[in-house]
Order: C-alpha cells, then sequence, then structure tokens
C-alpha cells in the first residue's frame, strides 16, 4: 500500500496544537480548566517524551482527536503523534497497525471486532464516543420503521471496500436482526456516493440510505430526509462507537505509552462533551459546506458523554460481540466476555 502522507488538518493549524494554540473565541477557557493532573488520581504518565504515529479515517472529522491536536491535550502527556490521512474506512486505517506503520488507530468498534477476530495483533484501550449512523428515509415515504424495509434496497454512504464492508451496515444489520430480518437477504445494500444519494432515492434505485456523520447529517440537510433508525436511540446512545487502539508490541515494549494516550484522550473527550461550541468551530474548517450553527446542532445530536475505559469498555465491546452472534459472525458457543478481554486493555488500573 502506498505510504499515507501526515494530513493538514486545516488553517487553525490543528497539528500545530501539538505546541499549544491560542484559546478559541467564544471564551473556551480549556487551559485554565485542566492545568492540573488527570482526575485519575491513581495514575500518573512517566513524563518521556514519545512520537508516534496514528492512523485514523477522515482525522479532521474527529471531533475527540481535532480537540485534542488543536488544544495540545496530546503536547501535555509529551506526546508527538504524526497523524496519518487517506483512508476511507475503519478497515484501511486499522490495516496500517504494524511495524513500520501505524502504533495507534482510531475506528468504530465495530470495524475494530472484524480485524482482532481475524488476528490483527492489537488492544481497544479507551472509548472516544457513542457512534452517528443514521438511516434516512423520504419524508414522504411509507417506510415508517427498519423493517418496512424487507425486500428494499439501502444505499451506503462508507462502502469502501465493497458494499459488503463497514460499519455502518454492521450496526443497522444488528437492528435488522433483532427484528427477525436477515440482512444479508432480506435488504440490498448498494455502493453510492453520497453525492448521489438523491439522484438514487429518486430514481427508485435505493429506498434509504446509511452512513455517519458528518456525511449523512449533511445528506440529511440537503435531502431533507428523516430518520428510521439511528445509534442515538435507546441503549445505543450509551453504547461506544468510536474506539482507541494500540499496537500489541508497543504495549508490550512500552506499556506506558499507552497510558499517556488514554490520559490525553479521555481529557480531550471530556472536553469535547463540555465545550460542544467551541468544538464545532475547530471542526468548521474541515466542513466548509456546514455552517457553525449547523455543526454546532449536529454535535448536540451525537452523544459525547460516552468515553469509557477499563471494565466499562470491556462490557460494551463483550455487547457488541453478542450482537456479532446473531449475524453469525462469532461461534454461539464463543465466551463474549473473554474475548472483550482479549481485544481490551486496561491501562489506567493494574
Amino acid at each position: 500500500m502506498t505510504q499515507r502522507a501526515p494530513l493538514s488538518l486545516g488553517r487553525r493549524g490543528l497539528l500545530g496544537g501539538l505546541a499549544g494554540a491560542a484559546a478559541l473565541g467564544g471564551g473556551l477557557v480549556v487551559r485554565n480548566q485542566l492545568r492540573h493532573a488527570h482526575s485519575d488520581e491513581t495514575v500518573r504518565p512517566d513524563g518521556q517524551f514519545r512520537k508516534l504515529t496514528l492512523a485514523c479515517p477522515h482525522p479532521a472529522h474527529d471531533p475527540v482527536l481535532a480537540l485534542a491536536l488543536h488544544e495540545g491535550f496530546l503536547a501535555r502527556y509529551n506526546l508527538d503523534i504524526t497523524v496519518l490521512s487517506g483512508f476511507a474506512s475503519g478497515q484501511e486505517a486499522l490495516a496500517q497497525l504494524r511495524p513500520g506503520g501505524a502504533d495507534v488507530a482510531i475506528a468504530a468498534a465495530l470495524s475494530w471486532l472484524p480485524r482482532l477476530l481475524g488476528g490483527l495483533d492489537a488492544k481497544m484501550v479507551a472509548g472516544l464516543q457513542s457512534g452517528s449512523a443514521r438511516l434516512l428515509v423520504d419524508r414522504k415515504s411509507a417506510f415508517k420503521r427498519i423493517e418496512d424495509l424487507h425486500r428494499h434496497s439501502i444505499g451506503l454512504a462508507n462502502a469502501a471496500g465493497g458494499a459488503d464492508a463497514g460499519a455502518d451496515r454492521l450496526f443497522f444489520s444488528i437492528m435488522m436482526r433483532r427484528k427477525g430480518m436477515n440482512p444479508n437477504v432480506d435488504v440490498n445494500w448498494v455502493s453510492v456516493a453520497p453525492e448521489h444519494f438523491g439522484d438514487a432515492l429518486a430514481s427508485g434505485q435505493v429506498q434509504a440510505v446509511a452512513g455517519h456523520d458528518p456525511v449523512i447529517w449533511q445528506v440529511r440537510e440537503r435531502l431533507r430526509l428523516v430518520e428510521l433508525a439511528s445509534s442515538m436511540t435507546g441503549s445505543y446512545a450509551q453504547r461506544v462507537s468510536r474506539v482507541l487502539g494500540v499496537r500489541g508490541d508497543l504495549l508490550t515494549a512500552d506499556p506506558q505509552a499507552a497510558v499517556s494516550l488514554v490520559l490525553a484522550f479521555q481529557d480531550a473527550a471530556r472536553t469535547v462533551a463540555r465545550h460542544l461550541e467551541e468544538t464545532a468551530s475547530i471542526l468548521a474548517d474541515q466542513l466548509p459546506d456546514m455552517t457553525l450553527p449547523t455543526i454546532q446542532k449536529m454535535l448536540e445530536a451525537e452523544g459525547h458523554a460516552v468515553h469509557p475505559v477499563g471494565p466499562e469498555l470491556r462490557e460494551q465491546i463483550a455487547q457488541y460481540i453478542d450482537e456479532l452472534k446473531l449475524l453469525g459472525l462469532v461461534p454461539e458457543e464463543q465466551d463474549s466476555g473473554g474475548l472483550s478481554k482479549q481485544f481490551c486493555q486496561t491501562v489506567l488500573h493494574g
């Protein structure tokens, strides 16, 4: 695979934020609030400087990563992070977790699990936020419930690698399976570029479209679609989606690196949840087709208070593994809790 160039995150200089950017307009007081040690008093970073490489699909659109870079959270823990860009999906980003590639990655839990089940040598160490997947239909359509899509077609906004790939498809397949549908037979999944969603819906090529923010939010607003289902309702609203993970050999050789990473990203995730308006301002450079109020409205509709670590992360990942059993992707007799413990690592306590 062609080596990816480090990403430039726009005129506000997100990568430059590693050295500490000026406070945002509107009175962001992140630095004043977080000058002191991390709230977890049982753990201390060792103060060692580390230069690491991180892979992430569309990193400039990731609220926690964007704020962590812009506001210097990583630098505060002596982390110099090079961000690799150009990945269309979490699967592509996770493929970079190898010696000579990426040390760290951010991807959806439902992107992590197929890779880890396939033998990827890595561990999930921290959740960053809950999901932002949306399944949309025309507001005038007869579809009112997800099971109404039986024998119909769904266009996927994040179908890199074919319509069989992608955390969004997996998520909505789980919802369909819970409704008694077979998502591999009862629904036709179609790869459609988001800019062609309107034509695909109008022509009847698809009856619904699916994806995650910010792309699917823009589609919803532009085409005035309504949500048939999303990852922001019911129990899923409290379930982590975006997860930080570390390569296995790095964890073995330098476990303190993971401590610094988790502390930095936990600080950033908590700050995003408290400062959505300022986070929207950071993202605005990379979303020129969206107004600042629109970006803030999108962030408010997402779950930014969900960033589990340790046993809570393992419990949530075990729930995903149980759901993958519904799809036949994990053997029914497999111990979900045991797999989750194998795939996750607690780095802040013991």
